[in-house]
């Protein structure tokens, strides 16, 4: 027994808009897990993290969503204090870093201020660390959350 396509044009269009859908689905999953991550990562006090003299660092965290090595959405950098020099520098790191991705789909978190890992690394302070761990726990519930999603049509 075979099944006979009668209308290929009209299959081609519902295949295509389901593309669609699972990509929005892809973006706005990852954008969420994005938007916790800087959330955790700028939200966090002193004790915390690290003393916030300038703002940049905190102003310099951010993420980008990637489909295909385009950026397709993205955190606001926006500025904390008088860190305008570290929204400027985290958006132009993480635009940096996605030069060299091509993947499917990619998320970037990045703190962009070049002190960045000095600060985690001697000072013994958060900065992306305890962020990267939430969003690595995170990520398995969340794909399966948006293949749920993406297979309930």
């Amino acid at each position: 027994m075979g099944i006979t396509l009668t209308n290929g044009n009209e299959f081609r269009l519902d295949l295509l808009a389901e593309i669609r859908r699972a990509d929005i689905l892809t973006v706005r999953a990852l954008s969420m897990l994005g938007e916790m991550t800087v959330s955790m990562a700028r939200s966090r006090s002193a004790e915390d993290s690290w003393i916030d003299r300038t703002g940049n660092l905190r102003s310099s965290v951010g993420y980008i969503v990637l489909r295909d090595g385009e950026i397709v959405s993205a955190s606001d950098f926006g500025q904390v204090k008088q860190g305008s020099d570290g929204s400027k520098a985290g958006r132009q790191f993480a635009e940096e870093i996605a030069r060299d991705i091509h993947s499917d789909y990619a998320l970037v978190v990045v703190a962009g201020m070049n002190y960045a890992s000095y600060v985690e690394a001697i000072e013994s302070k958060d900065v992306l660390a305890g962020p990267e761990l939430f969003a690595r726990k995170n990520l398995p519930g969340m794909l399966k959350k948006l293949e749920r999603q993406i297979v309930r049509g």
